[in-house]
C-alpha cells in the first residue's frame, strides 16, 4: 500500500498532460514501444497498441497482458484523451487501496518514455 504522503503528491499534480506530450507518447506507442512494467502478477497501468493498431490503456499483468483496457481506435482519440489527463486523474485515487497510486502512469513516467 502506498503512503498517504505519496498519494497526496499524486493528487496535487492536476496539470493536464497537454497535446504536445500526448502526441509524443502516441508516436512512441506507434513505434511499437510499450509503457508498462514487466514483472509477475499486477504490473500497474500501461499503454500500448494492439494488432489492429488501436491504442490501449489499462491494467497490465505479467508484463504481457492487458485486462479490459480502454481502447482508442485512432491516434486523434487517444491524444485528445491523454492531453486532458493529469497525474492526479491517472493515479486511481478512487480505486481500492491496493490500486491507489500503485504503478500508475504519471507525468514523470510519460516524460521518461518519450525521452527514451
Amino acid at each position: 500500500m502506498r503512503g498517504q504522503d505519496f498519494l497526496d503528491l499524486l493528487a496535487e499534480d492536476t496539470q493536464m498532460m497537454g497535446k504536445k506530450l500526448a502526441e509524443r507518447v502516441a508516436d512512441q506507442l506507434q513505434r511499437g514501444n510499450l509503457l508498462g512494467f514487466h514483472h509477475r502478477d499486477y504490473c500497474g497501468m500501461a499503454m500500448g497498441m494492439n494488432a489492429e493498431q488501436h491504442f490501449l490503456y489499462g491494467e497490465f499483468y505479467d508484463g504481457t497482458d492487458f485486462s479490459v483496457p480502454q481502447i482508442f481506435k485512432s491516434k486523434d482519440a487517444f491524444v485528445a484523451w491523454l492531453a486532458s489527463q493529469s497525474t492526479a486523474s491517472l493515479a486511481r485515487l478512487d480505486a481500492e487501496d491496493f490500486y491507489k497510486g500503485n504503478q500508475v502512469i504519471t507525468r514523470e513516467r510519460l516524460l521518461e518514455f518519450v525521452m527514451g
